[in-house]
C-alpha cells in the first residue's frame, strides 16, 4: 500500500532571506512598470510586471540553490505464513477423524478467522519441498506427496524475498518427518513464533506395519538368500498373519506368525532362491487384518543384484609344483568358485586327464601357471589361444622358470606384457606397488588406498627375462632386486574391449601363503589377491572406467534422485575434465542431464520431479569427444510408502517446535485458541519502506525552460507595444 509522497523544498541559504529577496524582486518589477513610454493599458502593465517579477523570482531561486525532496512511503502489511501438510499421510482416518477433512476445515474456516485485522495470510502446501503460495488452499490440496520434509519447508520460507514481512508461522501437520533433517533448527532460524496444529491422533493406532527388510543386496544365482522381515503391530494380539517374500505376484517364501499383544515388533526369518543374473525387484508383504488404519504400509520393496552362481575357473599348469598345489587349494576355498585343474606331463598329456574343448567352452576364467613350456603341444597352445582370443575368456597368467615366451605370445597375444629378452637365470625379487595405483582394486582389496601389506610379503622368484608393458596395460608394480627397483612391470593388468588379463611375472606364490601366516595383515593375502583378481577378470563392473548410478535403488515420490559417478583412465587415474552425460528412461519418456565435477574424478547430480515408475539409466563419460566408458542400471521411484510407516501424530516434535520459537501447540480440536495466541504477537505492525528522490532545481532543465519562456514573453509584449 502506497501513501501520498511527502514534498520538501530547501535552499543553500536561509529560507527567510529567500522570501525577502523574492519579495524585493517582485516589488522592483512592479515599480519598474508603474509608468511606460509609450503609455500602455493598466492590464498590460500588470501582465508585464507579473512576467518580470516571476522571471526575477525564478532566477533568484536558481541562484539560491533550491533542492526538491520527494519521499515515497510504501506500507507492507504483516504476513502470517500458513504451512499445510499435503502428503499421503493426510489421507488416513483415525480416532481424530479423517485427516484430509480436518485440514481442509482448518485452512478454510478456522485459521483465516483467527488472523488479527490487517494481517495478510499466505498459504503454502508442503511435502518434499515448499510449494508456491496457494489461491483457495482448501480446494487445491492433493495429499499426494510421498515424503514429509518440514525442515526443507522452513528453509525455503527463509529464502523467500518477502521473508521480512513474515511475523508468524502456522504449521498444520501430523509432525511425522520421513526425510530430511530435524526441523527444530530450521524453525528457530526463522526468528518468528511458529504455532503448530497437530493433525491426527497421537495414540497408538490399530495397524500393521512392515517396518524393515534386512537382506543381501548382492547375491549369487541359485543360492538361498535369507530375508529378515520386521513386522510392527499395535492394537492387536493373538491374531495370525502371513508374512511373505514376493517376486511380483509369485510368492517365493511365506510364514504364518502370531502377533504379540498390544504394541510390539516381531522378526520373521524368510528366504528365497536367487534367480537369473541381473537386477531384480522384490517385495516383502504382511497380510491385512480387519480394522487396520491403512494397508498401504503392509508391504516394502527391495532390490537385489544377482551375480552368476558359480564361477568356473580352469587352472592349467606347465608342471607339478608347490605353486599349483597352493593356488588350486586357495581357489577351492572360495565357495563361489568351481575349480578344474590340468597338470601337464613332461612327455605330453595331463595327469588329471585330457583337456577338452567342452571344458574350455564352459570356463569363465583361465589361470595358467608356468605355461606354456617347450614341451607344450601345439594343439594345447591352439586350444588355449582360441579360448583367450576367440571366446575372450579372461586370463590370469602366473610365470614360471620354464615358460616358453615365444609360445606365450602365440597363446595369449592380449597379455599386458611383451617379453623382449629371455633369460632362464633365476633371481629373488620383491614386489613394489606403483604409487599411482593406490586406488586400484587389484592392489587395495583389503583396505581402500592401503598398499602397505605388499611390503610385508616375502620375496618371489623370477627369471631375468625383460618385459615391457603392452599398449593399454596398467602396470601395478615393479620388481625390486637388492633394493633397486627395476624399470619393468612385475604385475600388470589390461582391459581392452571385451578382453581382460592379468600377468604375474614371477613364481613361488606359495610363499605368500605358507610364509605369510605370522602377520595378520598378510596371512589371508594370497586368498584375497586371487579372489579379487578372478572377480575383476570375470566381472563387467569391477575395474571399468566409468562407475555411475543413484545413491540408492528406491526413492519415494517427490524425493530427489541423487546420482554419483567416478571416471578413471586406462591406468586407473581419476579423470578431472570428463563430460559425464546421464540419460534416464521411464514410462513417461526420457530425460537427459550432465553431472557436475566435484574433484578427483568424481561427479554428482540431482534429478527431481520423476513420477512413480521403474527407470533405467545410462551414463557415458567422454573427454574431448572421445568416449571413455559407459555404465547403466535401474532404480524405482514410488512404492516405499514412507508416509504410512508411522501412523501416530508426533505431538512431541510439534510441541518442541512451538516452544523453541515462542509459539504454541494446538490439537486440531483446539484450533479456536489460535486467535488469542496470534493477538499476543507484538510484531504485527506494517513495515514501512521509504524511497526518496532529490531534484536539484538549478540543474533541472524545466526550471531553465520556464525562465526563458517568461523572459521571451515579456520581450514579445514590449515589442508589440512599441516599447523597444
Amino acid at each position: 500500500m502506497n501513501d501520498l509522497p511527502a514534498i520538501e523544498l530547501s535552499f543553500a541559504i536561509r529560507p527567510f532571506l529567500v522570501v525577502l529577496l523574492t519579495a524585493a524582486t517582485v516589488a522592483l518589477a512592479f515599480f519598474f512598470y508603474r509608468f511606460t513610454r509609450p503609455a500602455v493599458s493598466r492590464s498590460r502593465r500588470i501582465l508585464l510586471s507579473v512576467l518580470r517579477g516571476v522571471a526575477l523570482a525564478v532566477l533568484l531561486a536558481l541562484i539560491c540553490g533550491p533542492v526538491l525532496h520527494v519521499v515515497f512511503v510504501t506500507r507492507h502489511p504483516p504476513v502470517v505464513a500458513i504451512l499445510v501438510d499435503d502428503t499421503e499421510s493426510m489421507t488416513m482416518s483415525d480416532l481424530a477423524g479423517n485427516r484430509a477433512d480436518v485440514i481442509r476445515h482448518l485452512v478454510k474456516d478456522e485459521i483465516p478467522h483467527a488472523l488479527p485485522r490487517g494481517v495478510f495470510p499466505r498459504f503454502h502446501a508442503f511435502g518434499a519441498s515448499l510449494g508456491p503460495p496457494l489461491d483457495g488452499p482448501a480446494d487445491t490440496l492433493s495429499f499426494s506427496s510421498e515424503v514429509t520434509d518440514i525442515g526443507a519447508a522452513f528453509a525455503a520460507l527463509l529464502r523467500q524475498p518477502e521473508g521480512d514481512d513474515i511475523r508468524a508461522v502456522v504449521l498444520a501437520t501430523d509432525g511425522v518427518v520421513t526425510v530430511g533433517e530435524n526441523p527444530i533448527h530450521g524453525a528457530a532460524a526463522l526468528g518468528v513464533p511458529v504455532f503448530t496444529i497437530g493433525i491426527g491422533d497421537s495414540a497408538e493406532q490399530r495397524d500393521l506395519v512392515l517396518s524393515r527388510v534386512n537382506t543381501n543386496d548382492l547375491v549369487y544365482a541359485g543360492t538361498s538368500v535369507p530375508v529378515d522381515v520386521g513386522v510392527k503391530s499395535s492394537g492387536y494380539g493373538g491374531e495370525r498373519v502371513e508374512v511373505s517374500v514376493n517376486d511380483g505376484p509369485r510368492i517365493l517364501d511365506r510364514k504364518s506368525v502370531l502377533l504379540p499383544s498390544g504394541s510390539g515388533e516381531i522378526s520373521v526369518p524368510l528366504a528365497y532362491t536367487a534367480g537369473t543374473e541381473g537386477v531384480h525387484h522384490y517385495a516383502a508383504r504382511v497380510s491385512a487384518l480387519p480394522g487396520e488404519l491403512t494397508t498401504v504400509n503392509n508391504q516394502r520393496p527391495f532390490t537385489v543384484r544377482i551375480l552368476k552362481s558359480k564361477i568356473r575357473v580352469l587352472v592349467v599348469a606347465g608342471e607339478p609344483g608347490p605353486d599349483l598345489s597352493v593356488i588350486r587349494q586357495t581357489l577351492l576355498e572360495e565357495k563361489n568358485f568351481t575349480v578344474i585343474s590340468r597338470t601337464q606331463k613332461s612327455g605330453g598329456g595331463y595327469y588329471e586327464g585330457a583337456l577338452t574343448s567342452q571344458e574350455c567352452d564352459s570356463t569363465d576364467c583361465l589361470v595358467t601357471i608356468g605355461l606354456p613350456t617347450s614341451s607344450t603341444s601345439a594343439a594345447t597352445v591352439e586350444l588355449l589361444s582360441g579360448l583367450i582370443v576367440r571366446r575372450k575368456t579372461p586370463l590370469l597368467f602366473i610365470g614360471g622358470r620354464n615358460v616358453d615366451n615365444t609360445r606365450l605370445l602365440t597363446m595369449a597375444p592380449s597379455l599386458p606384457v611383451i617379453p623382449e629378452r629371455s633369460s632362464p637365470a633365476e633371481q629373488e625379487v620383491e614386489f613394489v606397488p606403483d604409487p599411482s595405483q593406490r586406488i586400484n582394486p587389484l592392489l587395495t582389496f583389503s583396505n581402500a588406498s592401503d598398499v602397505a601389506p605388499w611390503s610385508a610379503l616375502p620375496p618371489l622368484y623370477a627369471t631375468q627375462t625383460a618385459y615391457r608393458s603392452r599398449e593399454g596395460a596398467t602396470v601395478l608394480g615393479s620388481p625390486r632386486l637388492h633394493s633397486v627397483v627395476l624399470p619393468q612391470p612385475f604385475i600388470a593388468s589390461r582391459a581392452i574391449a571385451e578382453t581382460k588379463s592379468i600377468a604375474v611375472l614371477g613364481y613361488g606364490l606359495w610363499r605368500w601363503r605358507l610364509m605369510a601366516q605370522g602377520n595378520p595383515a598378510t596371512a589371508p593375502f594370497l586368498q584375497q589377491f586371487l579372489s579379487t583378481s578372478v572377480m575383476w577378470l570375470v566381472s563387467r563392473d569391477i575395474g571399468r572406467g566409468v562407475r555411475a548410478g543413484p545413491l540408492k535403488d528406491e526413492f519415494s515420490l517427490g524425493e530427489k534422485v541423487d546420482f554419483a559417478a567416478q571416471v578413471y583412465d586406462a591406468t586407473a587415474k581419476p579423470v578431472e575434465n570428463a563430460v559425464v552425460h546421464l540419460s534416464i528412461t521411464g514410462t513417461s519418456g526420457q530425460m537427459e542431464t550432465d553431472l557436475r565435477p566435484v574433484g578427483n574424478g568424481r561427479y554428482e547430480g540431482t534429478v527431481e520431479g520423476l513420477p512413480k515408475a521403474e527407470y533405467r539409466f545410462e551414463a557415458s563419460a567422454s573427454v574431448e569427444g572421445t568416449v571413455m566408458g559407459r555404465d547403466k542400471g535401474s532404480f524405482t521411484v514410488g512404492g516405499l510408502a514412507l508416509e504410512f510407516m508411522e501412523t501416530r501424530m508426533n505431538a512431541d516434535l510439534l510441541r518442541q517446535i512451538a516452544y523453541r520459537t515462542g509459539g504454541r501447540f494446538f490439537a486440531a480440536t483446539e484450533a479456536a485458541g489460535l486467535r488469542e495466541a496470534l493477538d499476543s504477537v507484538k510484531t504485527f505492525a506494517p513495515r514501512e519502506e521509504r524511497r526518496s528522490d532529490t531534484i536539484e532545481l538549478p540543474h533541472w532543465g524545466t526550471m531553465l525552460a520556464i525562465l526563458v519562456i517568461l523572459l521571451a514573453a515579456e520581450w514579445t509584449i514590449r515589442k508589440r507595444s512599441g516599447m523597444l
